[in-house]
């Protein structure tokens, strides 16, 4: 299931574009998932998709944001 804002799910389109993971929060969780960076090591960058943020867009620029400063 894709995430209902529209800004968050190319934002996370985005990030699988340039190789992250994202892995689906579970049910309870009070996050919606998290994306991984390529770098398989404890070293990887991991950024949080929350579900329902208060600002949607910013939310979404910050995931951007931290997948174009990622070194990996």
């Amino acid at each position: 299931m894709a995430h209902p804002n529209k800004h968050i799910r190319e934002a996370i389109e985005y990030a699988q574009e340039r190789g992250w993971t994202f892995l689906k929060a579970g049910p309870r969780a009070h996050i919606y998932g998290t994306l991984l960076c390529p770098e398989g090591s404890r070293d990887g960058h991991r950024q949080p998709v929350y579900c329902t943020p208060r600002n949607p867009q910013n939310h979404a620029k910050d995931i951007r944001r931290a997948i174009d400063e990622c070194e990996h």
